[in-house]
């Protein structure tokens, strides 16, 4: 799965195929991935390499094959198995390190393609400079080995030559100068002649399956590296953006969630804020009445039981009172308004059916050490027998 997922990242699901022919003319192939299967995504046919730039998708990665006139092929029987004879039996002279080369063997048929690196070279720095990298190449007809074993028929045509197959091998490769319009059935796939091989250069990359023997493998494995090192910078690019762009998405929305909810607490604390200073003026307020009434109580409970026994202690048989009030409030109460009252002050009321032993009362009263005055309101008759009063004694303050 993960060599799958590799595979996917680096090359994609989309393989071509791209043949430089005889006939002068650039022939590709499109092969797409799908699962288990390929199919065929598109084809075309071109006469420059800008014509094929133009039919691919933007930083396509190819499979190039060169099999036009600046391809030397040879087709022999040998009993030779190492390379360098095979080479020099179909090549005599042939300087080596100028060369790009590659064998298929077949038992002792060899099909040997020789091509100068110069000019392989300078065709995949072409292809580069078109936004397509190159990451694959195969000289001649050598790459039929790939498609060997998916054609039944016992020969087939390329786009410049005829292969003629006994069982799975191939024994015979004729160029061909008129070559006739034929597709085949490559594993359910139809496929022109004339495309055969730019397929079998795609399939090959997509099967991972060469049996071809070269000089240039080297020269492949940094052509991929190449690849792969521009692929992973334009993927890692892509999925850095992409991961910045994330992280910056989720950034705003862990901020606008966290100003949102600063946003409420401040509008929160702004109510606290409100409520808690209307709390203290109310706070404020209640201790004040808390210690004017904490203040009477106590000086009721202190005093007021002196006063008021010292007082009725005092009273002649012929003095009866109607009301006796300790510092009484002199105005009514309202709400949201301070009571008020008359402080060191003793109201009585009453009613006396004897004037001499009523002026020795209050004479009495202003004798007691803790009044300051006596004062009387009012002394009037209410009947022939007795007569009512009011007195209004100013205490000292305690």
């Amino acid at each position: 799965m993960l060599v799958q997922l590799k595979t996917y990242l680096l090359y994609g699901n989309t393989y071509c195929g791209i043949e430089h022919n005889s006939r002068h003319t650039i022939e590709a192939i499109l092969l797409k991935k799908k699962k288990s299967e390929v199919v065929i995504n598109d084809s075309f046919e071109a006469k420059t390499i800008e014509e094929i730039a133009e039919g691919l998708p933007k930083k396509q990665h190819a499979f190039l094959i060169v099999n036009n006139d600046v391809v030397l092929s040879k087709h022999i029987k040998s009993t030779e198995k190492q390379s360098n004879r095979l080479l020099y039996e179909a090549f005599p002279n042939l300087k080596i390190n100028d060369f790009y080369y590659e064998i298929d063997s077949h038992g002792s048929f060899y099909n040997i393609a020789i091509c100068r690196k110069s000019t392989v070279d300078k065709l995949i720095k072409d292809y580069n400079k078109h936004g397509i990298t190159i990451i694959g190449f195969s000289l001649g007809n050598t790459i039929t080995s790939t498609i060997n074993d998916f054609i039944e028929a016992p020969t087939f045509y390329t786009s410049n030559a005829l292969v003629t197959k006994e069982n799975i091998d191939i024994k015979g490769i004729s160029m061909e100068d008129a070559i006739p319009k034929e597709s085949y059935s490559i594993n359910g796939l139809e496929v022109k002649n004339t495309q055969l091989l730019p397929f079998s250069g795609a399939l090959s990359c997509i099967l991972k399956s060469r049996s071809t023997v070269s000089n240039f493998e080297e020269t492949e494995v940094k052509l991929q590296g190449d690849f792969r090192q521009k692929r992973f910078f334009s993927q890692f690019i892509l999925f850095g953006l992409g991961f910045i762009l994330l992280l910056l998405l989720l950034n705003f929305f862990m901020f606008n969630s966290y100003y949102e909810s600063v946003e409420h607490m401040k509008q929160t604390a702004a109510v606290n804020s409100s409520q808690k200073e209307k709390l203290l003026k109310l706070k404020a307020v209640v201790d004040e009445k808390q210690k004017m009434v904490d203040d009477i109580l106590k000086n009721s409970s202190s005093k007021s039981s002196y006063y008021i026994d010292a007082i009725a202690n005092s009273l002649p048989n012929t003095l009866q009172l109607a009301a006796l009030k300790y510092q009484p409030i002199t105005k009514r109460i309202k709400k949201n308004v301070a009571i008020q009252s008359d402080n060191n002050t003793i109201l009585i009321s009453g009613i006396s059916t004897d004037s001499d032993l009523f002026s020795e009362w209050i004479q009495a009263l202003e004798d007691l050490d803790w009044i300051v005055n006596v004062t009387v309101v009012n002394y009037g008759s209410q009947s022939k027998n007795s007569t009512d009063f009011s007195l209004k004694i100013q205490i000292s303050n305690d």
